[in-house]
């Protein structure tokens, strides 16, 4: 009996020591992530496999996954929330030859892209005296599209903070062709007034333009809230600036209109940032600019007066300039104004009014809804 008992603890030291040595030994890890682009609070499924490819069971095996923070599950997950991530913690028993299969339904609440790192796997002897670690570096990302903003609820003309609001008649309206004349509502570029028509009605009237397939458009966003840049970022508004540049893009796509974007921030993952797309439409083109826009960061690549002096140094003939920008320092306001002299409309949407008297008389300009 004595002798067996021996027997059995050598096979079990024996065995222990074999599952130690070999605990992760064949056992392979793999993530999938439904989606790549994704629209805030948009479910998709992240799918873990484990897989223990020899014939030694894993009898306690812990993987820790390093999520985003921006992460939410939409069922009950062991999670141990940080600032900047998620730490998912799954703790199984592996059998000779299995794959473990999980899967879960997740959404994020914010924009932005969004990393999904390395994973640590904690694996026991078969005793549980020893446990193996190994970190595998495992990187994937997502990226969060911005929400898009109702326009019509947004903003509002500046100096005009009751009156009637239409994005297409103030934003779409197409200074090209001339369709007609209409009488003078006080919003309306000067340089649009027909002066003939005026005298002879003994009001002021004013050219009525419509599209024409000439119009063509770049949208320029910017993310600098202060000077120097570093001393005032304010997310919020950029993130507001953000939504209505997507809103803005969406509104010429639906039209029809050719449209360009540049911006003087950061795409994180993705080399660019004061580089313009030019103008074009179409699906491919709106959603290459939305995902630019999901990507920026909180990080600018030039100041935002240079992007316009680059604007202005452009060849590329765009018939309408459209500046999006939480506010209008003053090193802005000369070269907006320059800027407005190259195209037949210039539109400036902030979210304040400061220097706004500054900027030329013929520019549209747009503020916050308050």
């Amino acid at each position: 009996m004595i002798y067996a008992l021996i027997f059995l603890v050598i096979i079990g030291i024996t065995l222990n020591s074999i599952s130690k040595k070999y605990v992760l030994y064949n056992l392979t890890y793999r993530r999938e992530i439904s989606k790549k682009i994704v629209e805030i609070g948009e479910e998709f499924e992240v799918v873990t496999v484990v897989e223990n490819r020899k014939m030694l069971p894993v009898t306690f095996l812990q993987v820790i996954e390093k999520f985003p923070s921006s992460l939410n599950y939409k069922f009950k997950a062991v999670i141990q929330p940080t600032a900047d991530y998620v730490y998912h913690t799954t703790t199984m028993l592996i059998m000779p030859y299995q794959r473990v299969k999980r899967n879960y339904r997740v959404y994020c609440n914010k924009r932005g892209r969004f990393i999904f790192r390395d994973v640590t796997l904690i694996g026991g002897d078969l005793l549980g005296f020893n446990t193996t670690i190994d970190n595998v570096d495992y990187s994937q990302d997502i990226v969060v599209l911005p929400k898009v903003a109702d326009l019509d609820s947004t903003i509002i003309p500046y100096g005009d903070y009751n009156g009637d609001f239409s994005v297409k008649r103030w934003i779409i309206d197409d200074p090209v062709l001339t369709i007609g004349i209409k009488e003078y509502t006080g919003t309306e570029p000067e340089k649009t007034i027909h002066w003939p028509s005026s005298l002879k009605s003994g009001r002021l009237m004013v050219k009525k333009f419509d599209y024409t397939s000439d119009n063509t458009v770049m949208v320029l966003l910017n993310i600098e809230c202060s000077k120097p840049f570093w001393a005032g970022i304010k997310q919020e508004e950029i993130e507001e600036c953000i939504s209505i540049a997507r809103a803005v893009v969406e509104k010429f796509e639906e039209s029809g209109i050719p449209y360009g974007f540049t911006t003087d921030a950061y795409y994180s993952g993705n080399n660019g940032g004061g580089s313009a797309q030019a103008a074009g439409f179409g699906a491919t083109h709106y959603y290459n600019i939305v995902e630019n826009l999901g990507r920026i960061d909180y990080d600018i690549c030039m100041s935002f007066e240079e992007l316009l002096l680059k604007q202005m140094n452009n060849n590329g003939n765009y018939t309408t300039f459209v500046i999006i920008t939480p506010s209008i320092l003053e090193p802005y306001i000369e070269p907006i104004n320059n800027l407005s002299k190259k195209a037949m409309k210039t539109i400036v949407i902030t979210l304040g009014n400061t220097n706004m008297e500054y900027l030329n008389g013929d520019i549209l300009a747009f503020i916050k809804r308050r």
